[in-house]
């Protein structure tokens, strides 16, 4: 997952706030307890979203309690989630996704610094898969239909975008014990919306090294073309924004809802406007 899933801080309560950052920091946590050190870069918002969510549908409370960051040893202490059953499976659906995003990577890109990651995260990827083995077959099915698309060059948007579709959807159904159909709908446009997005932010990256994106016109990026891709992405990204709404809405959320509705009605529209704004030229992400 990429991290673009992520609360807006200036529209935040100060209580909603720290509750968001004791989610993360607790998922940093329980990727610490099984984990080497370096497996904590994989923490992402998506990844908090996501627990938060599951939270919900699993109905188990969250814990809390104070404890150091090992980025900051000798500072206070600060609120972290404690680890329960719903971080520790997330946690292990995180490691399965974060190897196949590295194998991706390393296909695509063939750098050292990709072939490292992948070969760094596999031992732990196929213990996570032994404990989840449908999920993983889910998702080989997944990358290998994007495999297929892109090796094609397809320009197919929808077929495209249902590939990270149908990813987030299987990762919902790992999480949750209770499935239903606004969660599906929900995982549905998350998906297509974070595959569009991160396309879209991607763009001039990839026009420049010659890397497969489906968004490149294969002509000029004149201020006329970047204006008219960006058009087409707006609409489509508002679409999905608009359903994932709509899913919500209907959803019984009673854990964590501060948070949660921050990032659904709020964050997700500003993160559109911001990946927007710079018409195809990487956004900078940041931790929290």
């Amino acid at each position: 997952m990429f991290g673009y899933v992520k609360a807006d801080k200036p529209n935040m309560l100060i209580k909603d706030y720290a509750v968001y950052r004791a989610y993360y920091c607790g998922l940093c946590k329980s990727i610490g307890r099984t984990n080497p050190p370096l497996m904590r870069f994989g923490i992402n918002y998506d990844i908090t979203f996501l627990t938060m969510l599951a939270h919900n549908y699993n109905k188990v409370e969250p814990k809390f309690k104070k404890s150091l960051c090992i980025a900051h040893p000798i500072g206070k202490p600060f609120t972290v989630v404690v680890n329960d059953s719903v971080q520790e499976r997330v946690v292990d659906v995180n490691t399965i996704l974060g190897y196949y995003k590295a194998y991706d990577d390393a296909t695509d890109r063939g750098s050292l610094k990709h072939r490292l990651a992948k070969a760094y995260i596999k031992g732990k990827y196929k213990r996570a898969a032994r404990r989840h083995a449908e999920f993983d077959k889910k998702l080989q099915a997944c990358f290998s239909d994007l495999e297929a698309l892109e090796r094609a060059n397809s320009k197919d948007i929808d077929a495209l975008t249902k590939t990270s579709s149908d990813m987030l959807i299987a990762v919902a159904e790992e999480v949750c014990d209770r499935i239903d159909e606004h969660l599906i709908k929900l995982a549905d446009n998350l998906g297509r919306w974070i595959y569009l997005i991160d396309a879209y932010d991607d763009l001039l990256k990839d026009v420049k090294k010659g890397n497969f994106n489906p968004l490149n016109p294969d002509c000029e990026l004149t201020d006329e073309v970047l204006d008219s891709i960006q058009s087409s992405v707006r609409e489509k990204l508002l679409t999905y924004v608009k359903n994932i709404r709509d899913a919500y809405d209907l959803m019984d959320i009673t854990i964590t809802e501060g948070p949660l509705s921050n990032v659904v009605y709020v964050g997700l529209r500003t993160r559109t406007e911001e990946v927007l704004a710079t018409r195809g030229v990487k956004c900078k992400k940041t931790l929290l």
